[in-house]
């Protein structure tokens, strides 16, 4: 044989024993793993719906007023005098107790002089009365006898008959005893006492100035007992009636007070739509122009549902969890608060996604832990 075609030979055995070796290492291999699909559901979790009643409460946040605040006025002109308390704010008063004195000197010698002109009549009565009407001259003259000038002047001795009546009244007695009357009833408005126990919270005079009837001097109020102005929704006000509790607190001041709604007009604010509540408390830790925030504790319960108000979808559907998709499912919201939700009309046993971010209806999704009844609970609100 040709060393050439030899060799040619040589080279084809060599190609072939490599390509043999090749499929025979090939066939030692393992196939290579292939991955799964992987699953691009969202993960939620959900809440199982148990309905219970409910009592409903109303968010009311309002300004205090005092229950019990007036505003003195002048109902005679005079100087103002120096009393026992000085009449400022914060200046505190009984009830009865003096606030303000107004120099009366003037109006009291007027009284004096007409009890004095009232006393010379009847002393001219009597000689006539002696002779004319004996049964009712001894009652005159007692009165006559204990009439003091300096003192309130006593009620005028009733007339036995219509005749001794029209005789003493051509006299002038009963003109001039009424006058004495009425001049007493305004010497009493010389002297303003406090209404009631409670504070001066604006003082508009001092002693030495002069007073005009008709002038504002100051506002006074009961520290004690308050009212909450407030302005509910239409839907709102037919949820609570009066004399339901309200728990009210501050923002600046701890504590917690128990009211009562007292009122509710039956007028409507043209402009808001709103209706005006008033709810009566009484802390005298509180202070007038306060403001206070809380809830009115209705009398309207309901069976249905408190939960997050994020778990709203659009204000009004919730995404129920059913087969495996979520499907919208509306619902009545009956009341918000801060950032809980009261709604009525879902089954027990229901399943509500917590989320709704990116959930639409249709969606498929996933529940870790669904098949090990790991579910949320509803969770009640503390009062």
């Amino acid at each position: 044989m040709k060393p050439g075609i030899k060799r040619s030979f040589n080279i084809v055995g060599v190609i072939s024993g490599s390509i043999v070796l090749m499929f025979l290492l090939a066939s030692f291999k393992s196939p290579p793993n292939r991955k799964p699909p992987s699953d691009t559901r969202p993960t939620i979790s959900v809440l199982e719906v148990q309905n219970e009643e409910i009592q409903l409460v109303v968010p009311v946040i309002g300004r205090l007023t005092a229950h019990n605040k007036v505003n003195l006025l002048a109902e005679v002109s005079g100087v103002l005098e120096y009393s026992g308390k000085e009449f400022l704010e914060g200046q505190t008063y009984s009830a009865g107790e003096v606030m303000l004195s107004i120099n009366q000197e003037e109006t009291e010698l007027n009284l004096k002089a007409k009890r004095s002109g009232l006393l010379t009549a009847i002393a001219a009565l009597l000689p006539e009365l002696k002779f004319d009407y004996p049964e009712s001259y001894r009652v005159w003259n007692d009165y006559l006898t204990n009439f003091n000038i300096d003192a309130t002047t006593n009620a005028l001795p009733e007339s036995q008959n219509d005749r001794e009546k029209f005789f003493v009244a051509n006299k002038g007695i009963y003109n001039s005893y009424y006058s004495i009357k009425s001049q007493e009833a305004r010497l009493e408005k010389y002297t303003i006492r406090a209404p009631f126990d409670g504070v001066l919270i604006t003082s508009n005079i001092t002693p030495g100035n002069l007073v005009m009837g008709g002038q504002v001097l100051g506002t006074f109020i009961s520290p004690t007992i308050f009212d909450l102005e407030t302005n509910v929704s239409l839907d709102e006000v037919s949820q609570f009636q009066v004399g339901d509790k309200a728990v009210l607190s501050s923002d600046n001041i701890s504590g917690e007070w128990i009211g009562t709604v007292s009122r509710i007009n039956q007028g409507i604010n043209a402009q808001t739509q709103m209706v005006q509540v008033f709810i009566s408390l009484e802390a005298p830790e509180l202070r007038e122009q306060m403001f206070l925030k809380g809830n009115i504790l209705t009398s309207s319960m309901i069976l249905g549902l408190e939960m997050p108000r994020k778990m709203l979808y659009n204000g009004e559907t919730i995404l129920e969890y059913m087969d495996g998709k979520i499907h919208y499912r509306d619902v009545e919201v009956v009341s918000t608060q801060g950032e809980m939700a009261v709604v009525k009309g879902l089954e027990n046993g229901m399943l509500i996604s917590t989320q709704t971010q990116g959930l639409y209806n249709g969606t498929e999704v996933k529940v870790p832990g669904l098949n090990d009844q790991e579910i949320a609970k509803p969770q009640k609100k503390d009062a």
